[in-house]
């Protein structure tokens, strides 16, 4: 039995998203370049020793993704696989139990800093997306059994799918409290453009037959029966879940006349840094630490919970291989929903850097903990920086957890124009990889260090 419609191959799509995008919200090798306003987003109380301003849109443009099983071999088994991605074997034997998926985007639209006595200002308006799958090898099991064999009956649960975007209107300050401690702060305002989340806890089919004609010769009263628990739902002001007359999925509206905001929230960044010597800096940071609250007016739900019977009409639902065919969850829609706040995926960062021949040579050393769903992701990097002049900086990195060690991340400021990785790819099968692009011209004079 082998049914698999059209619809698998935006899965293999979306797999092939999921694991090749990029993995850090944030750009960890310009951490220690002082030429450069990137730095900022993983610390307010840096200050840069200039202000800039940075090109609209494309002035801070950061995409990252990260998988605990997808590398680049396998994003060319899944190319190959063409209708043949869940009976691939090379692919399947390198699953694991809990297939993780991570994706993360983020720009400034506009942002801007400047020096004030000892202080430093910075403002920015962004868009930030973040996604995040944990995706079963059960799932892969119970489809390779319906694809490739002649028993429907199996099942999986446990997974997820969640996706946010929002804006964020950001205001920093940093303050130089004493020649060695320098703190700061940033207050962000977070407006939610969407959300879109999916769950299966359980889905099996129990004592189908495997030929669709052997209902006609069976006990009709001996239907076999398919248990499902799932949900899916959107927010979005102007779109969202579309149904039919029974109430049932049928697609995804969009009104774009009617476009605008689906939830709102809070979000505070804090940050300090302190010269223990003349040559040694340790810093510190909590990001993101917040919440969006999204409109229960502007959700739209559809959920399951329940056994029912699997009978001529409605088997195909249950035959067919495609993970995308929401058939065959009967999923319904719900009435009023509620208002739902949810807390931002909070980073911590520690930090030491021992800079030099008089501050233009520098390695450092940096953490990062990023709370995201469904797991946490840890990160720990090393790097040397050559920094000459405010115009030129150049960064090399080692980050050796999400690649699996098989990557170097390097970063380069030339002028105004900026570009870095914390993951170019050297390795086999590498399952990180990222890029940030930017264009900062400065603004005033710049400050000496001392």
């Amino acid at each position: 039995m082998r049914i698999l419609k059209s619809k698998s191959l935006l899965l293999a799509a979306g797999f092939l998203l999921f694991g090749t995008a990029a993995q850090a919200q944030y750009l960890r090798t310009s951490y220690f370049m002082e030429g450069t306003s990137a730095r900022l987003q993983m610390n307010p109380g840096l200050q840069p020793t200039r202000g800039y301003f940075n090109f609209p849109v494309l002035g801070s443009l950061n995409l990252g993704a990260s998988s605990n099983v997808l590398g680049t071999s396998d994003i060319i088994d899944v190319l190959d696989a063409g209708d043949d991605l869940f009976t691939n074997d090379g692919l399947y034997n390198r699953l694991k139990t809990d297939n993780r998926l991570n994706v993360n985007m983020n720009t400034d639209i506009l942002s801007f800093g400047w020096h004030r006595g000892k202080g430093f200002w910075s403002v920015n308006v962004g868009l930030r997306m973040d996604m995040g799958a944990s995706i079963p090898k059960t799932m892969f099991d119970y489809l390779r059994q319906v694809n490739n064999t002649e028993d429907i009956n199996g099942g999986f649960s446990g997974m997820n799918f969640d996706m946010n975007a929002y804006a964020e209107v950001g205001l920093g300050y940093s303050r130089r409290i004493t020649d060695r401690l320098t703190v700061g702060g940033r207050l962000k305002v977070l407006l939610g453009i969407a959300r879109a989340e999916m769950a299966v806890d359980n889905f099996s089919v129990e004592g189908v037959p495997d030929n669709i004609n052997d209902y006609y010769y069976s006990n009709p009263y001996n239907y076999g029966t398919a248990t499902a628990a799932a949900h899916v739902s959107t927010t979005m002001k102007g779109g969202g879940l579309g149904f039919n007359s029974n109430g049932q999925i049928d697609g995804f509206d969009i009104d774009g006349g009617n476009f605008g905001i689906a939830g709102a929230g809070l979000g505070i960044d804090l940050g300090a840094s302190y010269k223990v010597w003349k040559d040694l800096t340790v810093s510190a940071a909590v990001l993101d630490l917040g919440f969006i609250k999204w409109k229960g007016s502007e959700t739209t739900l559809a959920s399951v919970d329940e056994t029912y019977e699997v009978t001529s009409e409605n088997y195909y639902d249950f035959v067919d291989g495609d993970f995308l065919s929401m058939d065959r969850f009967n999923l319904t829609e719900q009435g009023e929903v509620k208002d739902k706040k949810e807390k931002l995926a909070a980073t911590i960062l520690l930090a030491g850097e021992y800079a030099f021949l008089n501050n233009k040579i520098s390695v450092g050393a940096m953490y990062t903990s990023r709370f995201v769903q469904p797991k946490t992701m840890n990160e720990l990097t090393f790097s040397a920086t050559f920094r000459p002049k405010n115009w030129f900086n150049v960064a090399v990195s080692y980050s050796p957890i999400q690649a699996s060690g098989k990557s170097l991340g390097l970063a380069l400021k030339l002028g105004s124009l900026f570009i870095g990785t914390d993951y170019m790819f050297f390795g086999s099968n590498s399952r990180s990889v990222n890029a940030f692009f930017g264009i900062s011209f400065p603004m005033g004079k710049a400050i000496a260090r001392k």
